[in-house]
């Protein structure tokens, strides 16, 4: 159940210079040897990371 981590947008994350660049390649990095069990973990906490970016990103605005 790769739908988030191996999606096209979540490459283009892995590749930003930033904090959030950071945290998706670290996550794509542990999902790389996990079991199923591990990945849906890695799957929901990774979009708790990016809607928490999001969050940030529109009281900014």
């Amino acid at each position: 159940m790769r739908y988030l981590l191996g999606s096209a947008d979540i490459k283009t994350l892995s590749q930003e210079d930033s904090v959030r660049g950071v945290l998706v390649r670290m996550v794509m990095e542990q999902a790389e040897n996990a079991d199923s069990e591990e990945i849906e973990s890695l799957e929901n906490a990774l979009q708790l990371l990016l809607t928490r970016f999001k969050v940030m990103e529109d009281d900014a605005s």
